[in-house]
């Protein structure tokens, strides 16, 4: 796979990343390739580690199809991830092995991860071969032989994927990480922090209801001080406060987030706001005892020492911590 299909191919990887969003899990397995030296890690940058791929050696592609499996079955039995949809993107210039034995031991007969293939180039030659991996694992094959197929085949696995929740109705409404925008009033504007609420809409025609048509997305904005409103307010004390992040343990709203600057005398974002860890911002939460439950959904309640914003943050004291 060099020239063209390496540029297509490193399309379509970067293409698939573009789909992710932030509660997806992603590792990139290549075979027939290495990465160039690099200060970045794996985990850090998978966009500049994919520019930096090239060929080398022959492919092992079905040890790289043991291993993805293996990867993912771990996850699923510790229940680790997102816990939801679990796929292996294949992406080849030429499927020549027999993958029949690696699917009976790791796939075969749940089905429990989808197969997507991207054959690569003009050549037709293991189209058929290509496919029966898709078809046979729940997945989609789609066959991309110019740089201008990408953007519109790799989007088709995200169909394949919403069917099942479509049919089911099991389709999640979706609250987005916080960000800054406007709203107006009567006669001023002001720049608040914002969530938004969203969830697909689906025909649900008897005839085109298993392919799961989507029609468009119904949403709104929220201000998060609007959500905060909610807090009960009369039992925190004088000293307490609530706060609210999201499952990825980002502030959404805290006492201690300034996301704001001066400069002049106009008020801007500042750039990483809406990445603010709670264990930045809880001080003394150093091992992640509060925040570790309440991104799993816990509710319950701890003790903890806290260093709270009292004589300009010098004073320590003792407060209970409900989640």
């Amino acid at each position: 796979m060099k020239g063209l299909k390496m540029t297509i191919a490193k399309h379509t990887i970067n293409t698939i990343l573009d789909t992710l969003g932030e509660n997806d899990f992603v590792n990139v397995i290549a075979v027939r390739c290495t990465f160039n030296k690099s200060p970045y890690s794996q985990t850090q940058c998978y966009f500049l580690l994919v520019e930096e791929l090239h060929v080398k050696g022959e492919a092992q592609i079905k040890n790289a199809m043991k291993e993805s499996f293996k990867i993912l079955n771990e996850a699923r039995m510790n229940g680790q991830g997102s816990m939801c949809n679990q796929a292996i993107m294949l992406i080849t210039d030429g499927a020549m092995e027999d993958f029949e034995s690696v699917f009976e031991e790791f796939n075969w007969p749940e089905r429990r991860v989808r197969v997507f293939t991207y054959l690569i180039g003009r050549e037709m030659t293991f189209a058929q071969k290509t496919k029966w991996i898709a078809c046979n694992n729940k997945g989609y094959y789609t066959h991309i032989s110019t740089l201008a197929d990408v953007q519109e085949n790799v989007m088709e696995y995200l169909h394949v994927l919403s069917r099942p929740m479509v049919i089911n109705h099991d389709h999640d409404i979706i609250w987005t990480e916080a960000y800054m925008d406007t709203l107006f009033y009567t006669k001023a504007q002001s720049l608040l922090l914002m969530t938004s609420v969203a969830m697909p809409v689906f025909s649900k025609k008897k005839e085109t209801l298993s392919h799961g048509i989507l029609l468009g997305v119904a949403g709104t904005d929220v201000p998060l001080m609007e959500v905060m409103k909610l807090a009960p307010r009369y039992i925190l004390g004088p000293h307490g406060y609530a706060f609210l992040l999201n499952n990825n343990g980002y502030i959404l709203a805290h006492p201690d987030l300034r996301p704001l600057y001066k400069d002049g005398k106009k008020l801007k974002p500042k750039p990483n706001y809406n990445s603010v860890d709670l264990s930045e911002v809880e001080w003394e939460d150093t091992e992640e005892t509060l925040r570790t439950p309440m991104v799993k959904g816990q509710t319950g309640s701890m003790t903890l020492n806290i260093r709270a914003s009292v004589d300009k943050g010098v004073r320590k004291f003792c407060t209970t911590k409900a989640f």
